[in-house]
This record gives structure tokens, sequence and C-alpha cells, in this order.
């Protein structure tokens, strides 16, 4: 496969982008001067990350969906701009903390939704037109809670253990397409991913930025 030149790219999909690392994608991918499609559910936040990266002379299209049911708009914005995405960072996902049998289904299922179904929806759509152009790149959002059993973390880590195995297959079915795919699996991270999933877990964290900065560094 030929090495990845970033700059080869000009437009790049962001799920996840109004917060953590998506936002933090958003923000360095469009110092490289890459324009990008920018998802969240956040409309207040991703407008501002859209505002801010356009600051830098690039095009920025906010697209405020969920994408357990919007990912049909998602698309139909994209193609109706005509964007070829070069780049799909699949970075939306949610984590609930707790024991298993003390939650409402619902929760589990949209975990499964948005970490596994959508996920592998964008990958399967955008690697086909990737495949076709003959460039393109994939990174996906896993966790080091999908490298192992985590109590409490149960659905969750076992829909990033599925990140993590599908994107090691997947890298191997598209390298000599000239289509890279990364799978990120980072450790305890300064977002709001805690807060929302409901866990107090201390310790040291990374800063997103040195996060991102090290992946995008490996996917070249």
């Amino acid at each position: 496969m030929m090495k990845n030149n970033l700059t080869d790219y000009k437009w790049a999909l962001v799920t996840g982008a109004s917060s953590g690392i998506g936002e933090e994608f958003a923000y360095q991918l469009s110092k490289r001067g890459m324009n990008l499609v920018l998802v969240g559910r956040d409309k207040g936040r991703l407008d501002e990350v859209a505002s801010r990266v356009s600051q830098l002379g690039v095009e920025a299209v906010p697209v405020a969906e969920d994408l357990t049911k919007g990912l049909d708009e998602v698309i139909r914005v994209i193609s109706e701009r005509k964007i070829d995405i070069d780049l799909l960072i699949n970075s939306a996902g949610i984590g609930i903390y707790g024991d298993f049998i003390e939650k409402d289904i619902s929760k589990p299922h949209e975990m499964i939704e948005i970490n596994v179904k959508v996920l592998t929806d964008l990958a399967y759509i955008f690697s086909k037109k990737m495949v076709e152009r003959g460039k393109g790149g994939i990174i996906n959002v896993s966790s080091i809670a999908g490298l192992f059993p985590v109590p409490y973390y149960a659905v969750y880590g076992a829909t990033k253990a599925y990140v993590y195995s599908f994107s090691l297959a997947l890298w191997a079915e598209l390298r000599d397409k000239n289509v890279h795919v990364l799978c990120l699996a980072p450790g305890k991270t300064k977002t709001r991913h805690s807060e929302r999933a409901g866990s107090n877990v201390g310790g040291k964290k990374m800063e997103p930025a040195e996060v991102v900065r090290t992946t995008l560094k490996s996917f070249e």
C-alpha cells in the first residue's frame, strides 16, 4: 500500500465532532488544510467547532444529527454538496457505566446502535467509494476497554472489542486497495465521556490533543 499523506486528502467526515476526541480531530485536521463535515448531537457546540475551524481557512459543514436516527440526513448533505470523503473519523460513541442487570435494556441497545451499527454502516458506505477512487482512510475509535473484559462496562467494552476486531480485519482487506484503516484504542482521556457514562473512575488522564496527534502521526 502507498504511504499515506494527509495533504492529499481534501475532505474528512468526523462523527462525535462536538466534543472530546472527535472535536480534537476536527481542529488538528483543519490545521492540515482539510475541509470537514462535522457530525454531532449538540448543535450549539457543533456550530462553535465549525466556526473555529473555519477561521483556519477551511470549509466546515456542521450536521447536527443523532446518528441513530439521522444517518440518512448526513449522507444526503454529503451527496447534495458533491463531497468526496477522503478520510472517515468514526469517533461518535457512548458508554454507560454500572451493573448490567440494573440498567434498562434500552441503554445497551443504544450503545450497540451507535458504537457498532452506525460505525459499521459509515465504514461500509465510504470504504466502497474510497476503493472506487483508489485512495482513502478510516480511523475507528475503540477504547482500551475493548481489549479485555471490564466489569460494569460490560456492553460498552464489548462494543469496543467489536470496533477493534472489525478494524483490524478491514485493514487487511483494504490495504492493497490504497485505503488505510487504523484503530485508535485510548485509555482514560480528558473528555466528557466519564461524566456522561456515570463513572467516577480516577487516575491520570491523557489529553485529547496528544491522543489525536499521536494517532495522525501513526496514520501517516
